[in-house]
């Protein structure tokens, strides 16, 4: 589990709390429910308007990245490339057939599968870049989506504070009632630019950063895997990987 995220969002909404609570706030002030549906089921529904479900599946799935991150270790794929090398210069590269299924990941699984089966390495290349830049598209989108998120949570609060507003006058015959009316109203427009920029927008910068760095790993893979099959060095494409961190 990625503690820091974790660590990030209590500083970021003790921080709200605490500043309120030195400006002489009551904390249950900024308690309200209907602020929390209207911006947080608000501002996903508009995102599902114009997204598919697919898109909005594979988000939720990916936000996971934000507490459980995805591991990409590059000092093991180089050692991993490494042996396969050393194995096929020694050997042969269908010797490596065994190697298949300990890969770790369906990618690198694949691109030595191909490597194996005698796939032309210019051809092997471009196929493979095409897969990573594929899954690369496909990850952003689902950050797409959950930027837009944060993109229309500002805006419903604003709706929010509208709607408490118009409540809070049908009170207008009671000036204590009002003024409680009015603060409580405030709330959801707090609530939208907190949830966007203290929760939405963190987390999809985040996940842009593990995504980039999957997209790196299978850049090393790829150039590792090809040039096993076509029969570099094993030095030369140790020192070649090792440009990759």
């Amino acid at each position: 589990m990625d503690f820091v995220t974790l660590a990030g969002l209590l500083i970021a909404f003790s921080s709200v709390f605490l500043a309120n609570w030195l400006g002489g706030g009551e904390v249950v002030l900024l308690l309200n429910l209907p602020s929390a549906i209207i911006v947080i089921v608000g501002s996903i529904g508009a995102s599902l308007i114009q997204s598919s479900i697919q898109e909005a599946t594979r988000a939720l799935v990916l936000i996971k990245w934000s507490l459980f991150p995805p591991v990409y270790d590059f000092n093991s794929a180089r050692a991993t490339l490494n042996n396969l090398a050393h194995k096929a210069r020694r050997l042969s590269l269908l010797a490596l057939e065994s190697d298949i299924e300990a890969m770790g990941n369906r990618f690198s699984s694949r691109a030595l599968q191909m490597a194996i089966d005698g796939t032309d390495p210019e051809l092997l290349a471009d196929r493979l870049h095409d897969d990573a830049v594929r899954i690369y598209d496909k990850r952003m989108k689902s950050v797409s989506f959950i930027e837009s998120i944060g993109g229309y949570a500002p805006t419903l609060g604003i709706m929010g504070s509208v709607l408490g507003l118009i409540q809070a006058m049908a009170n207008l015959d009671s000036p204590e009632a009002l003024g409680h009316g009015i603060a409580v109203a405030f709330v959801s427009t707090l609530y939208g630019q907190g949830f966007a920029n203290l929760v939405i927008f963190p987390i999809a910068k985040k996940l842009t950063g593990y995504i980039e760095k999957e997209l790196l790993y299978h850049q090393l893979l790829i150039d590792g895997i090809c040039g096993i099959a076509t029969g570099k060095h094993p030095y030369r494409l140790e020192l070649e990987l090792n440009t990759y961190e």
